[in-house]
């Protein structure tokens, strides 16, 4: 049976002209024509006819339809396949047609004049936007993250206006008020972009580029370089609290000069943050060259050469994280920054003379550094490089330099400060006729050994394996051990402090120094607890000082990120941190233990009392801290 095209039609719901349009594509036509001309369509035209329309009703395109028909080898896995990416792509250009329109509309419901006027202006700056961004970039612009976008975009326009009014009445970029809007403008943009500095650069290259955005949004390059100055001035203001006026002026010197560096920040900002998100080690020879790159661009932008003006820069920035605000600058790039640093001044001679605790032998390559390095030394100690052994000693002086980035002299600074303040105040409890010193986790420290006073009778308590890895390095050196000296092998899991000590000769009912140092952050706060117990319990005039790591609650935010760098270090070389202090806290349980003087050191006054007036960049954080206690 045959039907006419009008009667084909009619069946199917369809136009005769739609017919004809299907005839002439070559996607339906006739089995028979007569000889007059008129359509005649058998049973297999109609088959055809009802899986277009099925393909159709799919959202297929007719030329898909008809390939798809006439290609019998085709998989139709495949054709539903690449249906369902039209269909997906479609719902994602319609969802991005309703995200512009939603993001329209909030603007224009502020239901200002100039809001419902200006529409058009926000549709031609959505059109540029699409043309320098991505689809990501778009939606992120879209939704930031906090803030309701058109709370940012009101934002926006008032510290526009604000500036604009600014630069019209001259007021200096030096300015408190220009100052403030510079803070304003920094945050604005981190909340706008998520944070994002490579969609912050596109914006702000969007906005040199297009003399359209110019003129809608109203920022142009000179705003830029008076918000520019304005900030560098706004960091000033702040690092003056740290600098002397001096140095605060060859800071701001280099920030004005060096304007250009305000473009390269955040884009190495952006190339670390790249690396992060990759999953790139911090080891690895790009990450190695982007820390290089951030070393140099700080130098570039505040210090040069000075290493007395890096360390205190690297101290206020420490202190003030608002000198580390920019776009992409979070806690965890930072973290992983610190920790490529920390790779890339690793020390380049590997010692084959490490013993069984290598942090004693990091602690005394330290030490020996300082002898090489800074002058005057803070701790005089010239059996330093003889207690190393020959082949570490000769790399060491073959290459001091290698400890002379800020990392090293950062770690050098604490270490002999450390054994300085605990040699100054056991000479002091020796003028006050204490007779007894207490080294405890001796590791390789000389102070024993180059002693002045004979009449002081010196006790070393260490685990056994670390005291005979100790005695064998003197005997190699040829560093003869004093009469008055007794070594106290002790193994806390089959004896005690006190047992160890008695057997020495050490006599409980004396005054007694003693030095604890590089030991507390190692272990449980329990033993840290047992121990100070038992000094506590001494004889009256006894005396402590030891070091401890603070809490990360102690701590401003910025000093947390190396505090965690040098843990995640350690722990990987089999040495974790296990104890940390608040100081208040352990000031507080000193005294419960019996203490009757407890004197916690801040870094502030070490450094005046031990680093006033150098030049060398030598200069304490705040990471570990020195506690002074007297029975």
């Amino acid at each position: 049976m045959f039907l006419k095209i009008g009667e084909l039609a009619k069946r199917c719901g369809l136009t005769v002209r739609t017919l004809h349009h299907y005839d002439a594509i070559g996607l339906l036509s006739p089995s028979v024509r007569t000889e007059s001309g008129a359509r005649l369509y058998g049973q297999p035209d109609l088959i055809r006819l009802h899986r277009i329309q099925a393909l159709k009703h799919l959202g297929y395109a007719l030329p898909d339809i008809r390939s798809n028909l006439d290609d019998p080898g085709i998989d139709p896995l495949e054709i539903m396949q690449r249906q369902i990416r039209v269909l997906q792509n479609q719902a994602r250009q319609a969802q991005e047609l309703s995200e512009r329109l939603q993001h329209l509309a909030q603007h224009l419901s502020i239901g200002s004049e100039t809001a419902s006027a200006d529409w058009l202006n926000l549709l031609e700056m959505m059109m540029l936007y699409q043309k320098h961004l991505s689809d990501d970039e778009m939606v992120a612009l879209r939704h930031p993250q906090g803030s309701a976008p058109h709370e940012i975009g009101k934002a926006w326009t008032a510290l526009i206006d604000e500036v604009t009014q600014a630069m019209q009445q001259c007021v200096p970029a030096d300015s408190a008020q220009a100052q403030a809007l510079s803070w304003r403008w920094m945050r604005l943009t981190i909340a706008m972009t998520g944070n994002n500095p490579v969609l912050a650069g596109k914006l702000k290259a969007l906005q040199h580029s297009e003399a359209r955005a110019q003129e809608i949004m109203g920022i142009g390059p000179a705003k830029f370089e008076w918000i520019g100055r304005a900030f560098a001035h706004a960091r000033c203001a702040l690092l003056a609290r740290y600098l002397s006026p001096a140095e605060t002026e060859e800071v701001r010197r280099r920030q004005i000069a060096g304007m250009a560096h305000m473009d390269a920040w955040p884009n190495l900002v952006a190339l670390v943050r790249s690396e992060m998100d990759r999953g790139t080690p911090p080891e690895d020879p790009t990450m190695q060259a982007l820390a290089q790159r951030w070393q140099q661009l700080f130098r570039d932008s505040y210090c040069g050469d000075d290493r007395a003006l890096e360390s205190k820069m690297r101290a206020a920035l420490a202190q003030e994280p608002d000198l580390m605000l920019g776009v992409g600058v979070d806690e965890s790039l930072l973290i992983y920054l610190h920790s490529a640093v920390l790779h890339l001044h690793r020390p380049q001679h590997d010692s084959s003379n490490a013993g069984p605790k290598p942090s004693a032998q990091l602690v005394a390559m330290q030490r020996a550094a300082h002898q090489l390095l800074d002058h005057p030394p803070v701790l005089d100690d010239p059996l330093a490089l003889r207690i190393l052994g020959q082949a570490d000693a000769a790399a060491l002086r073959a290459n001091p330099g290698q400890y002379q980035d800020p990392t090293s002299r950062g770690l050098r600074s604490s270490l002999v400060v450390r054994s300085r303040l605990a040699e100054d105040e056991c000479a002091s409890a020796f003028a006050n006729g204490v007779r007894q010193c207490v080294i405890l986790g001796a590791g390789l420290d000389t102070y024993a050994y180059r002693q002045p006073n004979a009449a002081l009778r010196m006790f070393e308590v260490d685990l056994p394996a670390t005291q005979q890895w100790k005695r064998d390095c003197l005997q190699a050196a040829r560093i003869p051990v004093p009469s008055a000296l007794s070594y106290v092998p002790v193994d806390f899991e089959t004896s005690t402090l006190s047992q160890g000590l008695a057997q020495a000769g050490f006599d409980p009912d004396q005054p007694a120094f003693f030095i604890w140092l590089g030991v507390v952050m190692y272990l449980e706060h329990q033993a840290v607890t047992d121990t100070l117990r038992f000094i506590a319990n001494c004889a009256a005039g006894s005396t402590v000082v030891f070091d401890y790591v603070v809490t990360a609650e102690s701590l401003p935010p910025l000093l947390r990120v190396p505090m965690q760098v040098m843990a995640k270090h350690l722990a990987a070389r089999g040495e974790p941190w296990k104890s940390y202090y608040e100081p208040a806290a352990l000031a507080n349980q000193l005294g419960e233990l019996g203490f009757a003087r407890v004197h916690n050191f801040t870094p502030h006054e070490l450094n005046q009392r031990y680093f006033s007036d150098r030049q060398d960049g030598m200069q304490l954080g705040g990471l570990s801290r020195l506690m002074h206690a007297t029975v």
